[in-house]
């Protein structure tokens, strides 16, 4: 089988990204330059009409948004238990991953790209300033979530985590106040001591000086 993730650092690529990692699964990556508008070249869109990352070519066969792409990785790669195989509790798993993408997600794009919200001069920082009010609110959801004492959302380490750990570190890279959650920040330093999220990072720098040598 043959797995190709096309991906863009700190975009949510990174999420299929680390659960690959976590999974041991071997796959290929090809990087698209959001910033460049990659993704909106005719090449791309018929890999993904979507116009966005993440895809995963499974055999070369697109698999697109990130809640299938988990559930793909989940269930082909039972052992790591990135997602639970009893009925109750994988519904639990699809609803916080899809917490993540419809509940956290659409409050970072705000900061990234504030004109899509509101074209009126000068509305940049309202856009932000909302957004941030909306991911603390959010963010706080997830606060309970980690309640006593619990290291991972489920108990052990899953697909959970690395989507909440890219949509947290993403507001904290956007300026969000995350000072009064103690249990994110706490669960966003465990996430960084793991090896995929090491390999990340180095990742993420090298691929970022790939796209700057690009004219």
């Amino acid at each position: 089988m043959r797995l190709v993730l096309y991906y863009c650092p700190h975009s949510c690529a990174t999420v299929p990204w680390l659960a690959l990692k976590e999974a041991g699964a071997p796959f290929e990556v090809r990087a698209v330059n959001l910033p460049r508008g990659e993704q909106l070249t005719p090449e791309y869109r018929r890999i993904n009409p979507k116009q966005a990352v993440p895809v995963l070519l499974i055999d070369g066969q697109p698999l697109t948004e990130n809640v299938a792409i988990l559930l793909w990785i989940g269930r082909h790669f039972a052992a790591t238990r990135l997602v639970p195989t009893q009925p109750d509790a994988e519904l639990s798993m699809i609803s916080f991953l899809a917490w993540c993408a419809s509940g956290l997600h659409p409050w970072l794009t705000p900061n990234a790209i504030p004109q899509r919200y509101c074209d009126l001069p000068d509305s940049a920082a309202s856009v932000r300033r909302c957004a941030h009010k909306m991911l603390q609110a959010r963010y706080a959801v997830a606060e309970q979530m980690l309640a006593d004492g619990r290291d991972w959302f489920f108990g052990e380490f899953s697909a959970a985590d690395p989507y909440f750990f890219w949509a947290f570190r993403r507001g904290t890279q956007f300026q969000v106040d995350v000072s009064g959650l103690p249990r994110c920040r706490a669960h966003l330093e465990r996430m960084q001591q793991r090896a995929s999220v090491r390999e990340l990072v180095a990742f993420e720098q090298t691929t970022l000086e790939q796209f700057a040598k690009v004219p």
